[in-house]
């Protein structure tokens, strides 16, 4: 696995768990390699791990440094499953029993993220704070605590994101009118969020993550 960022190379753990992205990995994979991604709705992670998210951000932990033995466990399983259906039944039934053995209850913080994802350019961090029944500074002290990184670093990462598959979705539209649509000053201000996020322009992301096993293999999800 490769840091684009920092230019560093590790082997990755064979169950890795990673809060919030900041900077773009990218992963060399063997003939032999399969990879099984879980993604998280917003505050689920922090609720099955009752570990503040900031202790993952951006970085890949081994699983079994947070799980013990039951990562252990599930890692053997998966690596003597004969086939993807029972490879799910096994992550399936791993995460029922996490789910029913958590205390930590959910906060409305945690919708107030999700609508953050998805209106990362027309929304107000202290309306947000307000609608989860926050002042502002216990806002941005959960956020960080239940997320990974505070809201305002969120809403960047969000509108990048939004503004790439919306581009991905309308090729023919131009990078400056993409810009103007989701709330960025101009085309450079969205192409400095590019460069910092995923460490290339936006026309040369489209070209890698295009040409990505992948998007070749159509394994992406949404």
């Amino acid at each position: 696995m490769y840091n684009a960022i920092s230019g560093e190379r590790h082997a990755a753990p064979a169950t890795s768990i990673c809060a919030q992205q900041l900077s773009r990995y990218n992963f060399h994979l063997t003939r032999e390699y399969v990879m099984f991604r879980i993604n998280f709705h917003p505050g689920a992670l922090f609720r099955l791990l009752r570990i503040p998210l900031n202790e993952f951000s951006d970085t890949w932990f081994d699983a079994v440094s947070a799980l013990g033995q039951e990562a252990i466990e599930v890692n053997d399983r998966l690596a003597n499953a004969i086939s993807y259906q029972e490879m799910i039944g096994i992550v399936e039934d791993f995460l029922t029993r996490k789910i029913r053995q958590s205390k930590v209850a959910g906060h409305p913080l945690d919708k107030a993220v999700s609508y953050l994802l998805n209106h990362a350019d027309k929304t107000s961090i202290d309306w947000l704070a307000d609608q989860a029944c926050l002042c502002t500074r216990q806002f941005n002290r959960k956020f960080v605590e239940r997320i990974g990184v505070g809201p305002k670093v969120f809403s960047r990462i969000a509108r990048f994101f939004n503004a790439y598959k919306y581009k991905e979705a309308h090729p023919p539209i131009d990078w400056l009118s993409v810009a103007v649509m989701f709330g960025y000053t101009d085309y450079q201000h969205l192409a400095k969020d590019f460069k910092e996020f995923s460490f290339a322009t936006p026309n040369l992301w489209v070209h890698q993550d295009t040409h990505s096993p992948e998007r070749l293999l159509r394994l992406f999800g949404s």
